[in-house]
């Protein structure tokens, strides 16, 4: 029979791997072994927020806290499933303890800036976003925070814009290919902000949008990268299609 580690270890295997379904099997066989066990609330609360039950994942990672107030990775997870929540105050404060606890934490300090933002503190997530490129000068997501950032301030240059645009559609693909669809809308909408002749983050919104089942904002995403990629055949059957099907 496994041990107790070995059963986490192999849970992370399987979600790492992208199967949450065998993942969320085995970290609850823990929970019924060791009821407290914070890497297993961790588990099951990173598998809540993937799909988007953000007061499911709230009640695992503070349980996981309450249990182990030093694990960072509790902290983290309870300041991204507060984000989800919009309860950007609670986030902010989850990230500042992951962060006096390993202050190299870079995706930390991203995640805190996006938390600032929403409170209008806009100085302090701009600072907060040059601290983690300090830390990690080839962080792209960070790069593009502070963009998005500036721009929302109007103080990103405009020749700056299009490949930010193109970068934040980057992102985009990388989080709907993770499975965080939640993500994926955010950047690319951020994307068409920055770059609105971007004809592919049109087409992936409308892609990311079908699997929330908001069909109709779909379909207007791909007449739109219809519209700016007129040439494309496949895509001109595609949206055919699409629109019959309503």
């Amino acid at each position: 029979m496994a041990t107790i580690s070995e059963a986490l270890a192999l849970a992370t295997q399987y979600y790492r791997a992208n199967r949450v379904v065998r993942a969320e099997q085995l970290y609850r066989k823990v929970l019924t072994v060791a009821p407290q066990e914070p890497e297993a609330l961790c588990g099951l609360g990173a598998i809540a927020q993937q799909a988007g039950k953000y007061d499911s994942a709230s009640t695992l990672f503070g349980a996981a806290v309450r249990v182990r107030p030093e694990s960072v990775k509790a902290w983290f997870g309870l300041g991204n499933a507060h984000q989800g929540r919009s309860r950007f105050a609670d986030a902010t404060a989850a990230y500042e303890r992951a962060i006096a606890l390993a202050p190299n934490l870079v995706a930390a300090y991203n995640n805190l800036g996006y938390a600032l933002e929403q409170q209008g503190e806009w100085e302090r997530a701009i600072a907060t976003y040059r601290k983690a490129l300090e830390l990690q000068p080839d962080s792209l997501e960070v790069e593009v925070s502070l963009a998005n950032a500036l721009y929302a301030r109007q103080e990103l240059p405009p020749e700056r814009q299009e490949r930010y645009g193109i970068a934040n559609a980057e992102l985009g693909q990388a989080c709907q290919k993770a499975g965080n669809i939640t993500g994926a809308i955010a950047y690319y909408q951020q994307a068409i902000a920055l770059n609105p002749t971007l004809a592919p983050a049109y087409y992936q919104l409308g892609e990311a949008l079908n699997a929330r089942g908001r069909f109709a904002e779909a379909l207007e995403c791909y007449q739109q990268a219809l519209e700016l990629d007129g040439d494309n055949t496949e895509l001109a059957d595609w949206v055919t299609i699409y629109q019959s099907l309503l």
